[in-house]
């Protein structure tokens, strides 16, 4: 049995006062888990409330034993979950939708959808939160200390000895009474556990007031934003780190004593090219072969840039007749361009494979998917019979299908008619893998067995006629 400590209140005090020394527990040591266990079955058939096993590792079957209930810690976790999406929904349905509106591109102030994932993680935050201190509140910690660390015997509870513990809190705790149930369960050895501070597990008295002087100091942060929110001033916003907020830089539209002309935007340089704009092969970039352009035999013609858009100036004797009334209509100036036959990319399943891909994504809205017109944009605008609305020319017409690849590049580059160009959008192999998809397509309406691989000709079918 443990012997209870001499406590000394400092120097100056008088060091023969003893505190009080307080029988905690009393405490049962077992060799082996069946012996524990056997034991503990007793202890519960007697009667007793405020006890408890340990153990260095979990043994089967006694949680019954001890009559452990179901925690409550799930019911916590699931609460302020739901909080924290009630909160969550509540505060963006409050800052968007009432206290500061802002209208973007006529989406809602508030949407479920658009809400969801800070809703999930406010979901989050408040379930770990609250996990972490129901555990600690249902655990009864911290704990700052503990009698049964007096005993040295319950030092190997972590070890190789299994104890059982019935505390002297209990309401029928009777010291002989324990001492002679734990004899009759063959227990080892038998030890008083004493409690040698009155208060042991109590918080210190610094700790309350930490905690007071935290609260108060968290309430700073809420006041000056309500005082900011109510007030206005002229004085510039505190910067706490200078050089993010005034970094040496031009900004755009912005003046600069730097340059003569006082602007800080710097106008490029005539004969300058921007790093990759670069553009020497004509057949690649614009879809022209490199020989010189053959002069028009009646009229000078002017095409800047290469686009079936920009109209051609027809000047001279050969312009004044072909606006005359009932004159034929002018040739088009694009024939007469030399435009290239072949394909200025390497021919491969790859890139056929990125031209359906680029096709499907910028071009089969309107065309549709097999280039006849008839894509999901110009069946909804022929449904509205608006008036404005032109259905592309299919891919598969004979003006199309004749026309030199070149000059289908010069449509995709600067559009035609009411196409916009898509010259900014595509990349020029991307425009160059498209036609190669585009060109597939054509040929398949005219295409025979002999086309057909060989491994797939086995799955070819013929469709019923109609």
């Amino acid at each position: 049995m443990t012997s209870p400590e001499l406590m000394s209140d400092g120097p100056g005090q008088d060091s023969n006062r003893v505190e009080p020394a307080e029988l905690a527990a009393i405490i049962a040591e077992f060799p082996t888990a069946s012996r524990v266990m056997a034991a503990a079955k007793r202890v519960s058939e007697a009667g007793w409330s405020d006890w408890d096993v340990h153990s260095p590792f979990p043994i089967h079957g006694i949680d019954e034993v001890l009559r452990i209930r179901s925690t409550r810690l799930p019911w916590f976790t699931l609460a302020a979950g739901v909080t924290g999406i009630i909160a969550a929904l509540g505060m963006q349905w409050w800052m968007n939708a009432v206290d500061y509106k802002f209208w973007i591109s006529g989406k809602p102030f508030f949407a479920f959808e658009a809400a969801a994932p800070i809703a999930f993680e406010m979901m989050i935050l408040f379930a770990a939160i609250a996990t972490l201190g129901g555990m600690l509140a249902l655990n009864q910690l911290p704990k700052f200390s503990n009698h049964l660390f007096n005993s040295e015997r319950f030092l190997r509870a972590t070890s190789d000895r299994f104890f059982i513990v019935i505390s002297a809190s209990d309401p029928k705790f009777d010291r002989d009474v324990v001492t002679k149930l734990f004899e009759d369960c063959h227990a080892t050895a038998i030890d008083s556990c004493i409690s040698v501070n009155p208060r042991e597990g109590r918080l210190p008295a610094l700790v309350p007031a930490l905690i007071a002087i935290a609260a108060v100091m968290a309430l700073i942060p809420p006041a000056l934003i309500a005082q900011k929110r109510s007030t206005t001033t002229k004085l510039p916003r505190y910067h706490a780190i200078t050089d993010m907020d005034f970094q040496p830089k031009f900004k755009p539209q912005r003046a600069s004593h730097l340059f003569a002309d006082g602007r800080a935007m710097r106008p490029q340089p005539a004969g300058t090219i921007a790093r990759g704009e670069m553009r020497l092969d004509r057949r690649l970039h614009e879809g022209l072969d490199t020989e010189p352009i053959s002069a028009a035999p009646v009229a000078s013609i002017n095409v800047v840039p290469i686009s079936s858009k920009a109209q051609p100036s027809v000047t001279g004797m050969a312009g004044a007749a072909a606006n005359a009334p009932g004159a034929l209509p002018s040739p088009d100036p694009l024939d007469s361009l030399p435009w290239v036959q072949d394909f200025p990319i390497a021919v491969t399943s790859k890139a056929m494979k990125r031209g359906q891909e680029r096709y499907n994504i910028y071009c089969s809205s309107c065309h549709g998917l097999a280039g006849d017109g008839d894509g999901l944009v110009t069946r909804r605008a022929l449904e509205l019979e608006q008036g404005t609305w032109i259905k592309p020319t299919s891919f598969h017409s004979e003006n199309v299908a004749k026309q030199p690849v070149g000059r289908l590049f010069n449509s995709i580059t600067h559009g035609v008619r009411k196409m916009p160009g898509y010259g900014d959008l595509i990349p020029v192999e991307d425009r160059w893998a498209i036609l190669l998809y585009l060109r597939a397509l054509q040929q398949s309406r005219t295409a025979n067995v002999q086309d057909v691989p060989a491994d797939m000709i086995s799955s070819l079918r013929e469709l019923p006629k109609e």
